[in-house]
Formats: C-alpha cells, sequence, structure tokens
C-alpha cells in the first residue's frame, strides 16, 4: 500500500510571478525539489501598481503541487502601507478559498507579514508551524534596526514554529545572535545549467545577474571598474541580467561613462533557465553585493565550472576559495570598492584559463546538489 503523502502549505514572502520570473525562485526550486515525497500547496500574494482590477486569480494545479498566487492592485498614495497592508491580507484570504484539503504542515518563507494564516492553521487545526528565513537584514543591521514592538512580534511568532531554518552558517549566527533561537542550516538547492557549446570569439565574457538595487548589489560599482578596465582591454563585454527600482539611474550612469560599442549588454529581467544559459556563455562572473545571505547566483556560476569575483559578503564566503574565485571587500553603503574590483578584474583577465571547472563544479554538487540538499528537506520535514 503506497503511503499517504504528507501535504504542506508553503507561504513564501517572495516566489517567480508575472512581474518578476526571478524574485524567490530557490523557494520554488526547492518545492520542485521536494513534489516527489510530498504534496505542496503555495499561496502567494503580489501587489501589481498597475492592475487593471482589484485582484487577480492565477492557479496552476500541476502533478503534487497546486500555486495560487493572488495579485493585488498595490496603490502609492500617502496611506499606501495601510491600504495595502488589508489588500495584501484580503489576497492571502482569497487564496485560501482556493485551498480544499486538509493540511499536515504549513512552511513560511521569512516571516512575519506571512505568517497570519499559518498561524491560524496551528491554532484551530494543531497544523505545525515551519519557518525558513533568508531575510538579509539579520545581516546588514536592518533587524537591529526595527522598533521594540517589531521585534517582540516576530520573536513571538519564531515561538510558535516547531522548527526554523536558515540558508547558510553567516544567517545561521547573525539569527541566532539576534532573536536566540537556534535553526537547522539547510542551503539552497544549485541546479546544474544546460550544456552550452561556446561561440568561438576573441572577447573575454563576462556576466553579473543580479536585481538593480545598488544600495545592496553595488552594479555601480561594477560598470565603473569595468569601464576602467576597457581602457587597456579591448576585448571584453559585461552581460549585465536584471532589473529594478534602480534600472534608470544605472542606465544613467552606463550614458555617463561612454561605453565603446559592442562591450556593454543589458539583458533585462529573464526568467531561471535563461539565466543558467547565460552563465554557461560566460569566462567568469562577477557579484559586488555588499551583503548575500547565500548568494545563488554565485553557487550558479560555480555550479557550471566559472570561476568568480566575489566580495566576502556573507552567505558566499563558506563555499568560495582560491580554487574557484578572486574574493574582495564589499563596498560599505555610500562608499565605492571600484579599485579593488578593477584590480580583481585585471587579474581575472589573465588567470581565468587557469581554473579547474571539472573541480569547481564537482565542489559545489557535493555541497548543495539535489541529493545533499533533499536529503536535508527530509529530516525537517518528516523528524
Amino acid at each position: 500500500m503506497t503511503p499517504v503523502k504528507k501535504h504542506i502549505l508553503v507561504l513564501p514572502r517572495w516566489y517567480p510571478n508575472k512581474s518578476n520570473d526571478q524574485l524567490g525562485v530557490f523557494i520554488e526550486r526547492q518545492v520542485d525539489l521536494m513534489k516527489e515525497d510530498f504534496l505542496f500547496t503555495v499561496v502567494y500574494a503580489q501587489g501589481i501598481t498597475d492592475l487593471n482590477v482589484a485582484y487577480e486569480l492565477d492557479v496552476n494545479r500541476a502533478e503534487n503541487v497546486t500555486t495560487i498566487i493572488i495579485y493585488f492592485k498595490q496603490t502609492t498614495g500617502l496611506f499606501r502601507k495601510i491600504i495595502n497592508f488589508f489588500r495584501y491580507r484580503h489576497a492571502i484570504q482569497l487564496g485560501h478559498g482556493q485551498c480544499n484539503t486538509k493540511f499536515d504542515l504549513s512552511h513560511v518563507h521569512v516571516p512575519y507579514r506571512t505568517v497570519g494564516s499559518a498561524l491560524k492553521l496551528r491554532r484551530k487545526k494543531k497544523v505545525p508551524l515551519l519557518i525558513t528565513e533568508h531575510w538579509s537584514g539579520h545581516l546588514n543591521g536592518q533587524y537591529n534596526a526595527k522598533n521594540f514592538l517589531d521585534k517582540l512580534i516576530y520573536r513571538s511568532v519564531l515561538k510558535r514554529s516547531k522548527k526554523i531554518s536558515t540558508v547558510s552558517n553567516a544567517l545561521q549566527t547573525a539569527f541566532k545572535k539576534n532573536t536566540g533561537f537556534d535553526s537547522f542550516l539547510i542551503p539552497n538547492i544549485i541546479e546544474v545549467g544546460p550544456a552550452i557549446e561556446r561561440i568561438v570569439s576573441d572577447k573575454i565574457e563576462i556576466l553579473s545577474v543580479a536585481d538593480f538595487i545598488d544600495d545592496i548589489k553595488n552594479i555601480s560599482g561594477i560598470l565603473k571598474a569595468y569601464r576602467a578596465v576597457l581602457n587597456s582591454h579591448k576585448n571584453l563585454h559585461l552581460t549585465l541580467v536584471g532589473g529594478g527600482p534602480d534600472e534608470e539611474k544605472l542606465n544613467q550612469l552606463i550614458r555617463e561613462l561612454h561605453f565603446p560599442e559592442q562591450t556593454l549588454t543589458l539583458k533585462g529581467r529573464q526568467n531561471h533557465e535563461y539565466v543558467l544559459a547565460e552563465m554557461g556563455k560566460c569566462d567568469f562572473y562577477i557579484c559586488n553585493s555588499r551583503f548575500e545571505t547565500f548568494g545563488m547566483t554565485v553557487a550558479e556560476a560555480l555550479m557550471v565550472g566559472k570561476p568568480v569575483i566575489c566580495t566576502r559578503c556573507g552567505g558566499p564566503n563558506e563555499f568560495l576559495s582560491n580554487s574557484n574565485s578572486i574574493q574582495i571587500d564589499p563596498a560599505p553603503s555610500g562608499q565605492s570598492n571600484t579599485i579593488q574590483l578593477q584590480r580583481a578584474m585585471e587579474e581575472m583577465i589573465h588567470s581565468y584559463k587557469s581554473f579547474n571547472a571539472i573541480s569547481i563544479s564537482q565542489n559545489i554538487e557535493d555541497k548543495f546538489g539535489s541529493n545533499a540538499v533533499r536529503a536535508k528537506w527530509l529530516d525537517f520535514y518528516n523528524g
């Protein structure tokens, strides 16, 4: 007799949707990884300012995974925080109206905004609450800047959870220091990208993928350092994949820096499959973030055997070494690390071919491949 699979309600703070294919893609991949062992229902609400209706429901019922995304019209007016809070809450209620099933567990990614319905299930139907924290606020001081009431509510939510997981040693340590709660360390799964046959070219291909939030990702620092390196290396090409609130600011910087033709390409936001394919085409990868809880794109580049230039920004520190990377210091907020990054790029241009792609890829596969991560989630859900 086939055992009945546990049904898990997933309530993420971020999830891929029609306005951003890459948002929280690591949560989507975790669900996909475990769908042979469990049933999943994902309920996610996303605000969109130019939505033509008050609420729009998108339900996808696939084998072992039901995804319910509710879009709500997000206001930008004076009372936007209050109005959007109630619209978000109603959107989540609409999503739960599509759930005609009994849940065995609820799994919240990034409390506490998403946790209301999970606490209701815990109180009324004794459904255990599990929490995974991905939030970089534990690393960059945002948690400490929260007011007393916010911290009290946050810790009261954590107290009601059966188990908590974090995605990196750096986040686990900071989370414990800030809240006093222990957590299981379960990293994000890193997928192997498609096999790409490189086009023969005299260009050295450089790639960076990030949300265009410059105070966090420091894309402007990449652009400035790259422009300086171009003065002595004409055979370079940089591809930037991403978009976000600082897109126009960065486009203005690009205009001011006067990049030569065919040295810079902006691809905009793209889906996960596209990003993995771009990883396979590059010669090396750059992450210039001020902080990262895990560093998903860094690990994905390594998985396809590409060396990286990366700041010592938290999560990636745990899987970077001299054998797969050149590491530099992150720039403090409002400051620059352009000189360090420029020197690292100069060094990588001369040395990227000397890195062992097979060894780089195997090391990441051993740490973050599907088999290793799946075993950790089985323990987390079944224990």
